[in-house]
């Protein structure tokens, strides 16, 4: 791993009243942290990304429950997919809402970034990433998984709860973008 780069050990989504958006903070297995304003415009876009990013990440067995022709590669596919699933909600079970977040993590910037769009990234082969772009030119990028989507989204919920803010109406097409690229050498 870079400097840049670190696996997640912690993921923070708390309201702060004063400041008047969401302050999400990625612990990191370097005992460092990540820092990032989101606003409420911000916040929306988000979730409209992670709710479509997660019903588009595992197969779903469902399309093998219609009556057809039962071959047995089709039958050995439905229950591959089927593990999947399973091991990626068990995952999702196993996932610890409890504990406190740990509040001595070296922060990688002087202050909070603001993020100012959020985007859903691909580059070839990698996993897709939701990236954060902020005031300051620098951008957060999380590599999306199951668990990540299903923790995020359930934070995002209760902090915005407790915002007053709602989630579902005015995701504005502008403001949500899903990128697609490929990495080029200069």
């Amino acid at each position: 791993m870079t400097q840049n780069e670190s696996a997640i050990e912690q993921i923070n989504l708390g309201f702060n009243e004063q400041e008047d958006r969401l302050l999400l903070k990625v612990g990191l297995a370097d005992k460092t942290e990540v820092a990032v304003w989101i606003t409420r415009r911000v916040s929306k876009s988000m979730w409209y990304l992670l709710q479509g990013f997660s019903n588009t990440v595992v197969p779903a067995a469902i399309e093998f429950a219609t009556p057809a022709i039962a071959t047995s590669e089709a039958k050995h596919q439905a229950i591959e997919i089927f593990s999947r699933e399973v091991s990626e909600q068990k995952k999702i079970d196993n996932l610890d809402f409890k504990s406190e977040y740990i509040a001595d993590r070296q922060s990688r910037s002087v202050a909070p970034m603001l993020a100012t769009q959020c985007l859903i990234t691909a580059i070839d082969n990698h996993p897709p990433q939701l990236e954060l772009q902020c005031t300051n030119g620098q951008s957060v990028k999380l590599a999306l998984t199951n668990e990540l989507v299903h923790a995020v989204t359930s934070m995002m919920q209760l902090a915005t709860r407790e915002a007053g803010w709602d989630l579902f109406i005015g995701a504005v097409s502008k403001e949500i973008s899903t990128l697609s690229t490929q990495q080029t050498l200069h």
